[in-house]
This record gives structure tokens, C-alpha cells and sequence, in this order.
């Protein structure tokens, strides 16, 4: 998928200094410059980040004057911010899109900062819906300068603010570190968000979007779409300054594996080890006793299910338990769309549960450890 970005670039400049005293003109800190540092903000971040997570992404030149924000830092901590605030002329920028062919791209993204590039946004949006783009906006004005985009982000004040509480399509809703809400294609979601140690907001909201709009070229449901978001607005506000995601930063390889594990054994251990090396969180299916007595008989399992779910836990190699009553985790695997299934034993790909929702990897079984040789073992 290709991406268009247009939108208010904004240069953030970032001057560092120590400080030790007060100036004796005023009472304010005196900086002793030590560095400086100028980076894209507003669409410009979105579109650094993009670049970034190896999105097709081209920003649209405006050709107009840009806004600065220069920030001091001294020994780590803000002492002020200066604005110089420039102003697009709106109608130049809309007769520029207007003379643009846009077929090439998939995906329009309109990063509103109140800087005049997208005050003409109405019309610019229906120009861009002749080309069959999807179009999602960071908007910045009332809700009614956006009809037509396919979907909408604002923040909890900007929903109030611009009366996006009316706004009939899709939409996204942040709120700092409160749960996302959203409302794609029908279907509402509620995203919890991580509580993390701020260190800057600076650009999180541009971090967010731009970690959707890649998970959207992926092919994701939006879902997943919404929760890698989320993972990269909460990277975002882990750095001071803005930050540009790296695709380490959004996605965990989520590996899964399943299994009655009624006495833990050697075996077992190995294959939680293994499982756990082959990506980033492991999460393992549990059977209940109920299930495990349907495949195994009445007289199993030895120990119940929240005492083999606590010993699981209390492994290292081991992210998640989740407990299943089917008896198979079909339905689970489906649920939870792991990046890979792991299995223990002698089996083909085509047998184990799941191949058909999952890649599978098999590891080899540890001979002479099994549940039910060791229950031969302790009645003899």
C-alpha cells in the first residue's frame, strides 16, 4: 500500500544546556548551551516515523512557510518553550492538491495542526475520495471539516471540543494514558493502554497514528491495528523529545502452544523453553479438568486446573495461561492469532490443530518423559 501524507509540517528545535544558577535579571534559570537539535514535528513526525516503519509513505510539499517550536532543556528537564508560529495560506495549498493526480496512492493521511495546510480540508477530502482513497484524519477543527474521511482521531478534549460525539463513521479516541475507543466498520473496541513512566507526550498522538496506519498496510484487523497503536504511543512517551518508532517497538511474536501439562516433567520444561526462544511472548493453552478428563479418562487430570495454571506461571520461559474447555484450542488459536504455533512430538504440520491459522513448528519430544510414564513409574 502506498501512503500520501499531507498536512502542518512543524520544525521542532531542541536547545540543551546544564544550568547551576539563577540569571540576576529575573529570577529564571541561566542555560549554558551545550547542544542543539532540529526535528520534524506534526505531519513531519508522522511522516518521519512512517519512513521509518518502511511504509511507502511520500509527504505532500506545500511549498509553505513552517512553524518552529523551540524547546530548552537544561540537565534533563524543561525550562521553556518558544513558539513562532507561520501560517499556510489555505487556498495556494488546496489548488496544488486540486492539480495532483493522486491514483498511485492507497491511503491518504491529513495531519491537522491549525497551521492553514488543511483549512480548506472539506474540499480537499472530496477531491481525494475521486482517487478511492481511504482517507483518516488527525484533526484539529470541528467535526463537520471532515466529512467524507473514512475514519477520524481525535483526542478526549477534541472529541468534545469539535463535537465529534455526532461523527456518524469510524472513529478513534484517545485520552493520555486512559483505554483507546473505537468504532471501525461496526464493530467497537476498548483498547487498555500500559501504564509506563512518562518521560514526553511530545508527538505520542503522531506516534500512534502513524503505528496504525502501518499495521493497516500489514493487512491486520483493526484490532490489532488499534493495540499496535497503542504499544507505539506508549514507546513514544518512554523517550523525552519526539521519538521515531522502529517496527521492534510495535509488534511482539507471539508464540502458542497447548497442552494438558497435568505432571510437569522435563519434557514439558524443554519444549516451554524452546517455544519461549522462538519469539517474544509465549502464551499456553490450558486444558480444563473437564476437557482433560474427555480425552484422557476419569481418572485425569492428578492435579486440577488452577494448580497446573499457578505452576505454569511460576515458569520463567512462560508469558501467559489461558484455559480452554474444547478439546482442541482451534477456537483459542483463532482467538488470540499467534505468529506461531509450537508443538512437541512426532506429528506432520497437517496434524497439528491450528496449522490452517498459524505457521507450526515442531520440536522434537524429550524420550522417556511423559505424564502418563511417569503415573507407570509412581504404581509400580
Amino acid at each position: 500500500m502506498k501512503v500520501i501524507l499531507i498536512g502542518d509540517t512543524i520544525f521542532d528545535q531542541y536547545i540543551y544546556g546544564t544550568s547551576s544558577r539563577l540569571s540576576p535579571e529575573a529570577p529564571v534559570p541561566v542555560v549554558n548551551k551545550t547542544g542543539e537539535q532540529m526535528k520534524f514535528g506534526g505531519a513531519g513526525l508522522v511522516f518521519d516515523n512512517l519512513k521509518s516503519l518502511g511504509v511507502d509513505t511520500t509527504l505532500f510539499d506545500d511549498r509553505q512557510q513552517k512553524s518552529i517550536k523551540t524547546r530548552v532543556i537544561a540537565d534533563g528537564h524543561y525550562v521553556t518553550r518558544i513558539d513562532d508560529d507561520a501560517y499556510a495560506n489555505s487556498d495556494e495549498v488546496m489548488h496544488m492538491i486540486f492539480m495532483k493526480d493522486f491514483s498511485e496512492y492507497d491511503i491518504a493521511v491529513l495531519s491537522d495542526y491549525g497551521k492553514g495546510v488543511l483549512g480548506k480540508s472539506k474540499e480537499i477530502i472530496y477531491h481525494l475520495l475521486r482517487y478511492g482513497l481511504k482517507i483518516i484524519v488527525d484533526p484539529k477543527n470541528h467535526q463537520h471539516n471532515y466529512e467524507g474521511a473514512w475514519l477520524v482521531k481525535p483526542n478526549h478534549k477534541e472529541m468534545t471540543d469539535f463535537n465529534f460525539k455526532d461523527w456518524q463513521g469510524n472513529i478513534i479516541t484517545t485520552n493520555a494514558d486512559k483505554n483507546v475507543t473505537a468504532t471501525i466498520e461496526g464493530e467497537q473496541y476498548e483498547i487498555p493502554v500500559q501504564q509506563v513512566e512518562v518521560n514526553d507526550v511530545t508527538g505520542a498522538g503522531d506516534c500512534f497514528l502513524a503505528a496504525f496506519v502501518y499495521a493497516m498496510t500489514k493487512g491486520y484487523d483493526y484490532e490489532k491495528c488499534l493495540k499496535i497503536a497503542v504499544n507505539g504511543s506508549t514507546e513514544s512517551v518512554k523517550h523525552a523529545g519526539t521519538y521515531i518508532l522502529k517496527e521492534k517497538d510495535l509488534q511482539q511474536r507471539v508464540i502458542f502452544t497447548n497442552g494438558c501439562f497435568d505432571i510437569l516433567h522435563k519434557g514439558h520444561l524443554s519444549l516451554l523453553k524452546q517455544a519461549s526462544e522462538l519469539g517474544d511472548k509465549l502464551v499456553v493453552g490450558l486444558n480444563t479438568d473437564a476437557s482433560v478428563k474427555r480425552l484422557k479418562g476419569d481418572e485425569r487430570p492428578v492435579n486440577d486446573q488452577t494448580t497446573r495454571k499457578e505452576q505454569l506461571e511460576l515458569i520463567s520461559y512462560v508469558d501467559e495461561v489461558v484455559l480452554f474447555d474444547e478439546d482442541t484450542p482451534y477456537e483459542l488459536i483463532n482467538k488470540l492469532k499467534p505468529d506461531l504455533i509450537v508443538k512437541g512430538g512426532d506429528y506432520t504440520v497437517e496434524e497439528i490443530v491450528g496449522h490452517d491459522l498459524a505457521p507450526v513448528h515442531i520440536v522434537p519430544t524429550v524420550e522417556n518423559y511423559s505424564t502418563s510414564a511417569t503415573l507407570k513409574r509412581m504404581m509400580e
